[in-house]
């Protein structure tokens, strides 16, 4: 099955016109359907049934092609976090005034996903209004449903509650969460902090450039629920004005894992990498207006736009080499294809000689041209 988006009537014209010549193609080797019983089957399966069959459809293409990809340092590691997407219209399904700051009474949808290695596995859109720590334990459900053997979770604090706690312990899973301030052991971990960092104790690990770390070891929050804190202490230093100002913030991260508080802190940061997710969705899958007027209907076209960057990044692993891996799709069609590639005078596509990626394209060509021969031949 293949997704492509359609827009326009040049588009809808040229696939009527050549619509009778690929059946009469394809028809040996599969079935083809057009465009009128593909509407008719959509229209018999419920939105959110769709959108979790495009997210079988990827988990199975992702555990096929790339599974070396889920792995960060020989483990299974999830990301779960949520973002705010702003929509331009307050008539929309689900379209609420949320909980973001700097969108204050605007309305807005929240998109909770999971991140797994270098890929998003699963989405979900909500309202605006729904708080995503209610939606915690649905996502790591979903995820192991997919059949990824998740071994740790991560998640900032707006995910850290007793509940959540006790449902990774009763599945045996490793964390590393974001502790509240509002939490009385952070409150007395922060004044501890204050206590040791007087005495200059050496139970103060300094992990990075102005951190600071003291591990608070195994702490009760209630309900006789057992977990590890550590306080972390940043500063940075900024100039302004001419002068240099020194802004100090404390924050606590909670774990199960046998790290070191310095590894704690290190891993508990690389979960950078589903916010790095969140950006290239919006800035080069063009997420700030969302296209229909349902809210199931915008969650699926964002598991398409999911999908795509899926596969591109599935392309980038099997087809080109590792010093390009970490282009962007937007980034790699500008740079490399339309600058390396023209179209000839044959209508067939061919490299430009003195292209900076000559050697790659004409790589990927004979790639191609191979691909097609073996399929041909099936």
């Amino acid at each position: 099955m293949i997704l492509r988006q359609i827009i326009g009537v040049e588009y809808q014209s040229h696939y009527r016109q050549f619509y009778p010549e690929i059946s009469s193609c394809f028809s040996s080797c599969c079935s083809l359907h057009g465009a009128d019983i593909i509407m008719e089957h959509i229209g018999k399966t419920t939105n959110s049934m769709a959108s979790w069959k495009l997210t079988l459809i990827q988990a199975s293409m992702i555990k096929i092609q790339c599974p070396h990809l889920l792995h960060s340092g020989g483990k299974m590691v999830a990301d779960i976090d949520v973002t705010t997407l702003q929509s331009s219209s307050s008539e929309k399904e689900g379209a609420e005034a949320g909980y973001n700051k700097k969108r204050k009474g605007k309305p807005c949808f929240q998109l909770s996903a999971t991140f797994i290695g270098k890929f998003f596995v699963d989405a979900k859109l909500f309202p605006g209004c729904t708080n995503p720590k209610d939606f915690f334990q649905k996502a790591v459900k979903r995820v192991i449903s997919l059949g990824f053997a998740v071994e740790i979770v991560r998640a900032d604090s707006a995910y850290m509650t007793l509940g959540n706690l006790l449902f990774l312990k009763k599945l045996s899973l490793g964390y590393a969460i974001g502790a509240p301030a509002t939490f009385n052991a952070v409150k007395d971990g922060k004044k501890l902090f204050k206590k040791l960092a007087r005495k200059k104790s050496s139970g103060i690990v300094h992990a990075a450039k102005g951190v600071a770390i003291p591990d608070l070891g195994e702490i009760t929050l209630g309900n006789g629920v057992l977990t590890r804190i550590i306080v972390i202490r940043r500063i940075n230093r900024q100039k302004k004005d001419g002068k240099w100002q020194k802004n100090i913030y404390y924050y606590a991260v909670a774990g199960n894992l046998e790290l070191s508080a310095g590894s704690l802190y290190r891993f508990y940061h690389k979960r950078q990498c589903i916010e790095a997710g969140f950006r290239e969705l919006k800035n080069h899958c063009s997420l700030e207006r969302l296209p229909f007027q349902g809210l199931k209907a915008n969650e699926f076209w964002i598991l398409c736009k999911i999908m795509a960057m899926t596969l591109f990044k599935i392309f980038q692993a099997e087809m080109l080499p590792k010093s390009l891996h970490s282009l962007l799709r937007k980034t790699f069609m500008r740079r490399i294809l339309q600058k390396g590639l023209y179209l000839g005078e044959s209508e067939k596509v061919k490299v430009r000689p003195k292209s900076r990626y000559t050697w790659l394209l004409r790589r990927l060509l004979c790639k191609t041209e191979r691909m097609k021969t073996a399929m041909n031949a099936c």
